[in-house]
């Protein structure tokens, strides 16, 4: 899910929460009982978005202002395995998705199939909200806040018979608790002010591919369609991803460069702005970890920069984003 308009879990969550799993999409040992992997992060996050909510009032369409801030995020993942190591239930953040770049909470299950991969089915309650404005087009005077939450069902099959392949099909719904988007342009019809509707439908499919290159050293790459069904047509879109990934293992320490491109076409025309909306966004991502610092068992320190940035052919809707985050990972 990649659309800026669907999922901001995938633009400023993830700038946030990313935690530096340099290792991550190789395939983990599992061990018998309760498991826990809990990290603490703090760093740095400046970003370039119209959806930022510090800003309150705003006196044209051009670009937003940059805001920064500090942060502290403290992340984890709680599971339990049966004795023959082969079913688990799990809770919490997934290892993957944060080192490659997406962020979420999910409760799951995932059985191994003896050889030929992992199934993994999971539900995204919506217990993280993020947000954004009732009405983002308001001119100079103050608009009001209103939250934003996705809820949705992922299935995953990793390591498809074996193979290096692996598939992700998810579905979900973007709730706002208040959309009043256009309401505030007099001259859009009422129809005109439905389409801006971003209250939505969102579907998603990734096919990836792991190709060791040696025992240290593996590349990841991936593909990947969103389909934004939002209700407002203006707001509805195709989003068509790649990412590649280049993951290496140096005595204790592991680093992860991931590079991601998505090209953002939307259904029908702005009515504020007259032209459809296109966008391409870009990012990278370096995460690096370093197994038991000082001897300490168990912990890893952590670490991760990012950079996120969205062109768009509406000025209005540019966005960017970097983020410095350096945190301890303790597992049990």
């Amino acid at each position: 899910m990649t659309n800026r308009h669907a999922n901001a879990l995938f633009f400023l969550i993830p700038a946030v929460c990313i935690s530096s799993y340099a290792h991550a999409n190789q395939p983990q040992r599992w061990s018998a009982g309760l498991n826990a992997d809990i990290s603490l992060l703090t760093g740095y996050s400046e970003s370039r978005s119209p959806f930022n909510t510090d800003d309150s009032t705003i006196g044209d369409y051009g670009k937003a202002d940059k805001e920064s801030s500090f942060l502290v995020a403290p992340l984890g993942t709680i599971s339990y395995t049966n004795q023959t190591l082969d079913k688990q239930i799990y809770f919490g953040t997934s290892r993957s998705d944060l080192a490659f770049g997406r962020f979420h909470v999910e409760l799951g299950y995932k059985h191994k199939l003896d050889g030929n991969g992992t199934l993994v089915f999971s539900y995204v309650p919506g217990l993280l909200t993020s947000e954004t404005w009732q009405d983002p087009y308001l001119l100079d005077q103050a608009r009001a806040k209103t939250d934003s939450k996705i809820k949705g069902l992922r299935f995953q099959y990793n390591q498809i018979l074996g193979s290096n392949f692996s598939l992700e099909l998810s579905g979900g719904n973007q709730d706002l608790d208040k959309e009043t988007s256009g309401s505030s342009q007099a001259t859009l019809s009422d129809a005109q002010k439905q389409s801006l509707d971003r209250q939505s439908d969102i579907y998603y499919a990734q096919l990836s591919h792991s190709m060791p290159i040696s025992r240290a050293q593996f590349l990841r790459s991936a593909i990947s369609y969103t389909r934004n069904d939002a209700q407002g047509d203006a707001m509805a879109s195709d989003s068509f991803g790649a990412e590649l990934s280049v993951v290496q293992r140096v005595n204790k320490a592991s680093f992860a460069l991931t590079f991601s491109y998505d090209y953002i076409a939307f259904d029908e025309q702005n009515p504020i702005f007259e032209r459809t909306q296109q966008d391409d966004k870009w990012g990278v991502f370096l995460a690096s970890q370093y197994d038991e610092p000082m001897g300490w068992k168990s912990w890893n320190l952590v670490s991760l920069i990012g950079y996120n940035q969205s062109n768009s052919n509406i000025s209005f809707y540019d966005e960017e984003s970097l983020l410095f985050t350096v945190g301890m990972n303790y597992r049990f």
